[in-house]
């Protein structure tokens, strides 16, 4: 019988419990388990981990936020206390504001300090226009060549366009050149060639198809084919022009290698997705460029300009002419004719496209065409497939090879003269193909047609 202790409790049960076996088995003892009371209060276990969770989660993804609010915040101060030495406020006076016609931006390369002793501003070596339409669905390439003979504001009698930044700096540059085209400038970008290959060394190089290896004894060399170039080839690219293999047309040749660059340069700025690349780029930009626009202005520009490129949509051209030497002194001619045929569908905002004229058509036998079909696709063998079906149609001038960039479209490029060969071939190809005139393309690769096959053909 229990009885109460000393202070009125009851003391535990006690309970049997099965017998406790010893090794020596002879020996059986009953084991006494005393039960205690449970104490009272809240159990802590897997449960109470399980509703801990998802505060820890919370507060990781909380902290991972605020990380990247402030980088991003930090990224973005980064970029604007660079853009400050960019901008030079007197140039603002001479832009145009964009109103209803092409918004149009002029890409100058400057040689200053090239020639030993050259004082002040320096001659213009790149004039290059880019127009992009009211309604941003097409745009297109100017190309001036540097040695084209014009009347430079404040000037007695004519002048190489190259001069007018020698005298005036951009804002001289400018007014020349809304003269010669009659398109209002409403944005410049001007780029130091001293400092040109650090741009292109902090991109980590600027992938290019070279058709001829070049060797200029005043710009330097340029190997041939598919090339990673770095910033002293890019500026021998740019530069060469005295190579009579690689560059047979001289200043011509060179114009068309300029602009070649300054598109495959764009792409590859378009596609750049590592933050700390950027601020590199963004650090020696801001060293050798002078501009309005804004980093972000300029990205999303070159992004516009390749995207309306795959779809067939950017015009390339060059300012017509012929080379004539005047007292001596070699110049560009302009056709001012056929140029003002050409800008006039520019400051419409339509699509540039040279007219040729009935002497200038060439062949359209397809024995004849020098033809290249390149795979704008991820899948292997499709210019192979391609070309065999040209040559039975009569083609015997056909290379193949990869495009460099991905193409949903097919699109043909052609030389002028060579519309009705081109929409030739896009007939044979078969499919729905956008057709282009885009001399730049097909001097690249040596042809007079090129079709890049895109992913809607397969």
């Amino acid at each position: 019988m229990n009885t109460m202790d000393d202070e009125g409790r009851f003391p535990p049960a006690l309970e049997y419990s099965e017998p406790t076996f010893y090794k020596s088995r002879r020996k059986m003892l009953p084991r006494m388990r005393i039960s205690r009371p449970r104490k009272s209060g809240p159990r802590v276990g897997k449960s109470g981990h399980r509703r801990r969770w998802p505060w820890i989660v919370g507060a990781s993804v909380l902290v991972l936020v605020v990380i990247a609010v402030c980088l991003g915040l930090w990224f973005f101060l980064a970029l604007k206390s660079k853009e400050s030495r960019m901008r030079v406020a007197s140039v603002d006076s001479v832009l145009k504001p964009v109103g209803g016609g092409p918004e149009t931006t002029l890409i100058m390369g400057t040689d200053h300090g090239s020639v030993p002793g050259e004082e002040g501003p320096g001659r213009s070596d790149v004039m290059m226009l880019v127009t992009v339409a009211p309604d941003g669905k097409s745009a297109g390439f100017i190309s001036i060549p540097r040695d084209s003979r014009v009347q430079i504001p404040g000037h007695k009698g004519y002048d190489k366009i190259n001069a007018a930044h020698a005298y005036g700096g951009p804002k001289l540059a400018i007014k020349t050149v809304e003269n010669v085209t009659g398109l209002d400038v409403n944005h410049y970008v001007e780029i130091n060639f001293n400092g040109f290959k650090e741009i292109v060394n902090a991109l980590g190089g600027v992938r290019m198809n070279i058709p001829h290896a070049i060797h200029d004894i005043y710009a330097g060399d340029v190997p041939a084919g598919d090339v990673v170039l770095n910033g002293d080839q890019a500026l021998a690219l740019v530069r060469a022009r005295h190579d009579v293999t690689a560059v047979p047309n001289g200043d011509v040749d060179r114009t068309k290698n300029q602009r070649a660059f300054i598109e495959a340069m764009l792409s590859t700025v378009a596609h750049q997705r590592n933050p700390f690349t950027v601020l590199k780029v963004a650090d020696a930009v801001s060293k050798n460029v002078t501009t309005d626009l804004t980093f972000w202005r300029m990205f999303n520009l070159g992004r516009k300009l390749q995207s309306l490129k795959k779809d067939g949509k950017l015009e390339t051209v060059i300012a017509p002419g012929q080379p004539k030497t005047i007292n001596r002194v070699w110049y560009y001619i302009l056709d001012t004719q056929q140029f003002e045929q050409i800008l006039s569908r520019f400051r419409s905002g339509a699509q540039a496209a040279v007219q040729t004229t009935s002497s200038e058509q060439s062949t359209t036998d397809p024995a004849e065409v020098r033809l290249k079909v390149l795979n704008g696709t991820r899948t292997r063998g499709v210019a192979t497939s391609v070309s065999k079906k040209l040559a039975g149609k009569g083609y015997e001038r056909i290379t193949t090879g990869n495009s460099m960039s991905r193409y949903g479209r097919t699109t043909v490029y052609y030389s002028p003269g060579y519309e009705q060969a081109a929409q030739k071939v896009a007939s044979d190809v078969g499919g729905a193909s956008t057709i282009v005139q885009n001399e730049g393309v097909t001097t690249s690769y040596e042809s007079d047609v090129v079709v890049v096959i895109g992913s809607d053909h397969i």
